[in-house]
C-alpha cells in the first residue's frame, strides 16, 4: 500500500496545474456558450432608419397639425428650416410633433429635420397656406316679424357665410358643412325622403359664399339656437346664435318669394296673355291652399295647387285681361289656418301701339347647356333672346325640382337676358332635361325652347 500512496501524493500537484490551465483557456475563449462575447450569440438588433410621417403633407396658418415619428432611438431632435413661420419644440421623446403654422400671404415650403440619439436623421416637407378666412355667419329670417337676429316658430331663413382669401377675394369650390348645434330647426335637403336634416355639406360658389335654407318647427316655443359652420378643407368654423320665436301670426310664419310680379303689355293697348309667374312658400305647414281675388271674371290661372311642400311653388298665369292698378291678390293659407298673400299685376305697357313689321323668328343663345360631370347645383345658366316681339315671357313648362328659378321671368327688350338656377344634380350614371320655354308678344306668338342637360 505505500506505494500507491507515494504515487497519489505526486499526481495531486499536477493535476492542480492542469485544473488551473484549463480554467484559463476557458476565460480566454469566452467562458463558454454562457458568456458574454460568446461569437455563436445573436447581435443586439440594429435601429431602423428614423421616418417622419407623412413625408409630405400641407397645413394650413393657425391651423393645429401633427407628424408622427417612427425608427431610430428617442429622445429625438427636432429642427424647423424656417421656424418663424413652423416653430417646432426641439426635444422630442413621444415620437409626435405638434405643428402650429404661422400667418403667410403665400404658399410656404418648410423642411422638419429629425435627429435621433445614435445621429442618424430624417427629413419631411410642409407647405404651409394661408388658411381661408370665414366671414361672420348670418342668419336671414325671410321676414323680420319676429325682430332682430330672431326667426318665427314655423318660418324660414337663409343661413350664410363667404369663404376668401388672404386679398379678400372670395374662394369658389370649397366645401362647407353646416350643423344644427341647438334648437328647434332644421337645415332643408334636396333629398324628398328626408326634407330637413341636422348636417348639410355645400359647396361655396363663384364668389365664395355658401348657404343653406333653414326651417323652424312649427309652433314651437321660444327658444336659444345655436349653427355652426364648417371649412372643411382648414377645419376653421364660425358658430351663430339666434333666436326662434312662438308665434301664431300667418305673415310672421309664412313667406311668399316673389310677393309681387308686375307685367307690363308691350303697349299701351293691351296686357300680357299667357305669362306666367312661380311663387315659392316657405314656412307654417303644408300643404298650402291658394286662392285669387277678384278673379271674376278669371284674370288670372292658378296651376300647381295645392303647393305641398315648403319651398314648392305655384304658378299665376295671366289670360290678357288687365288687373288695374290693384292687381290681383293671391292668398295663401297653410294647413293650420294662417294666411299671407302675394299679388300680381298685369298692367297695359306705357307706349303707343306701333304699326307692327313682321316680326324676325325668336331666337335664344345658346339654344341649351351640358353639364356633363361637373354638377348643375353650382351652375347658373344665362341665355340671351332676339328677334319675335317684346316683351318676352320665361317659364318652365314643367316644374322642375323645388328651388329652380328663372330671373327675370319678363325680359323686355331685344337683346335683353335671363338666368336659370337651382337646378338639382342627378346621381352617378344619372341624367336629366330641363326645359325652359320662351314665348314672345307677337301675334301669333313665337315659342322657343332651351334644354338644360345635367349629366354624372
Amino acid at each position: 500500500m505505500a506505494p500507491n500512496c507515494l504515487t497519489a501524493r505526486w499526481l495531486r500537484p499536477i493535476l492542480a496545474l492542469l485544473a488551473l490551465v484549463g480554467t484559463a483557456l476557458l476565460a480566454g475563449c469566452g467562458g463558454g456558450s454562457g458568456a458574454p462575447n460568446n461569437p455563436y450569440a445573436p447581435p443586439p438588433p440594429t435601429p431602423g432608419p428614423v421616418v417622419i410621417l407623412p413625408g409630405v403633407s400641407t397645413v394650413y396658418s393657425g391651423t393645429p397639425a401633427s407628424l408622427e415619428i417612427t425608427g431610430g432611438v428617442p429622445p429625438y431632435t427636432v429642427a424647423s428650416s424656417n421656424s418663424s413661420i413652423l416653430p417646432v419644440a426641439q426635444a422630442n421623446t413621444s415620437g409626435t410633433i405638434v405643428l402650429v403654422p404661422g400667418n403667410v400671404t403665400a404658399d410656404t415650403a418648410v423642411t422638419l429635420t429629425v435627429v435621433d440619439s445614435i445621429g442618424q436623421s430624417g427629413t419631411a416637407g410642409v407647405t404651409v397656406k394661408a388658411a381661408p378666412i370665414f366671414n361672420t355667419l348670418t342668419v336671414t329670417p325671410a321676414s323680420a316679424s319676429c325682430g332682430a337676429n330672431s326667426l318665427c316658430s314655423g318660418q324660414s331663413a337663409t343661413a350664410k357665410v363667404t369663404v376668401t382669401g388672404p386679398g379678400g377675394a372670395g374662394i369658389p369650390g370649397r366645401s362647407v358643412r353646416f350643423d344644427v348645434v341647438s334648437g328647434a330647426y332644421g337645415i332643408k335637403s334636396n333629398d324628398p325622403a328626408n326634407p330637413f336634416v341636422s348636417t348639410l355639406t355645400v359647396v361655396s360658389d363663384q364668389f365664395g359664399v355658401a348657404q343653406v335654407i333653414l326651417q323652424a318647427a312649427a309652433g314651437v316655443a321660444t327658444q336659444p339656437a345655436l349653427l355652426r359652420a364648417t371649412e372643411l378643407t382648414s377645419g376653421e368654423q364660425q358658430t351663430t346664435q339666434f333666436t326662434i320665436v312662438q308665434t301664431t301670426n300667418g305673415s310672421a310664419v309664412l313667406s311668399v318669394v316673389p310677393s309681387s310680379v308686375t307685367f307690363n303689355g308691350v303697349d299701351s293697348s293691351q296686357c300680357t296673355n299667357n305669362f306666367r309667374a312661380d311663387y315659392y312658400v316657405f314656412g307654417g305647414t303644408p300643404p298650402y291652399q291658394v286662392s285669387a281675388t277678384p278673379n271674376v271674371p278669371t284674370v288670372v290661372l292658378l296651376a300647381n295647387v295645392p303647393v305641398t311642400t315648403a319651398g314648392g311653388f305655384f304658378t299665376a298665369i295671366t289670360n290678357g285681361t288687365c288687373t288695374g292698378t290693384d292687381g290681383v291678390t293671391l292668398l295663401i293659407v297653410d294647413a293650420s289656418g294662417l294666411e299671407t298673400t302675394a299679388t300680381l299685376n298685369n298692367l297695359p305697357g306705357t307706349s303707343a301701339p306701333p304699326t307692327p313689321p313682321p316680326p324676325s323668328a325668336l331666337q335664344v343663345v345658346p339654344s341649351g347647356y351640358d353639364y356633363e360631370l361637373v354638377g348643375c347645383a353650382s351652375q347658373i345658366s344665362n341665355f340671351v333672346i332676339t328677334g319675335g316681339t317684346p316683351p318676352y315671357n320665361a317659364f318652365f313648362p314643367t316644374p322642375p325640382n323645388p328651388g329652380a328659378a328663372i330671373s327675370p321671368q319678363q325680359i323686355k327688350s331685344d337683346g335683353g337676358g335671363f338666368q336659370v338656377t337651382g337646378l338639382k344634380d342627378v346621381s352617378a350614371g344619372g341624367q336629366t332635361i330641363t326645359n325652359v320655354s320662351v314665348l314672345d308678344s307677337s301675334s301669333p306668338q313665337q315659342l322657343f325652347i332651351v334644354q338644360i342637360q345635367c349629366a354624372q
